[in-house]
């Protein structure tokens, strides 16, 4: 049996996750998606998400509890380490990406504002993390 992909989307601007639920819904319609304002948000609810998400796209700025805070838990975790997490930000400096992979995030993406780049970017990140990345798999 299989399931659809769950595509976790943690970004606490209103407006970019507005637009990113109408491009996945128009364009992007075999993949589950579920949008959380932040990362306290995301992981209060990560342990109730069935299926566990297949994919996260983390925002690196949010208040409270921000995208690289959030990283950290999620590769310290022994299951939650093996979703992959593509960081996103609008912020492109060496610092940000260097953090970014020493936290352990498996993509960086820089954010756009353009709907079709955010379309082209989309559709790149999705196609290789939910359909050609082999994953790993459970020893039994």
């Amino acid at each position: 049996m299989t399931t659809t992909p769950l595509v976790c989307i943690v970004d606490d601007a209103a407006d970019y996750r507005l637009i990113l639920k109408q491009l996945f819904s128009r364009h992007f319609p075999a993949y589950s998606v579920s949008f959380f304002p932040g990362g306290s948000d995301f992981l209060d609810r990560l342990s109730q998400l069935d299926p566990l998400p297949s994919l996260i796209l983390l925002d690196r700025h949010m208040p409270t509890l921000d995208g690289h805070q959030t990283l950290l838990f999620l590769k310290e975790h022994p299951i939650y380490k093996k979703i992959p997490v593509v960081m996103m930000s609008a912020d492109a400096s060496i610092e940000e990406i260097n953090g970014s992979y020493e936290a352990c995030a498996n993509s960086i993406l820089q954010k756009s504002i353009d709907f079709d780049s955010m379309k082209t970017q989309m559709a790149i990140i999705c196609q290789y993390w939910l359909e050609m990345n082999l994953k790993p798999v459970e020893m039994a």
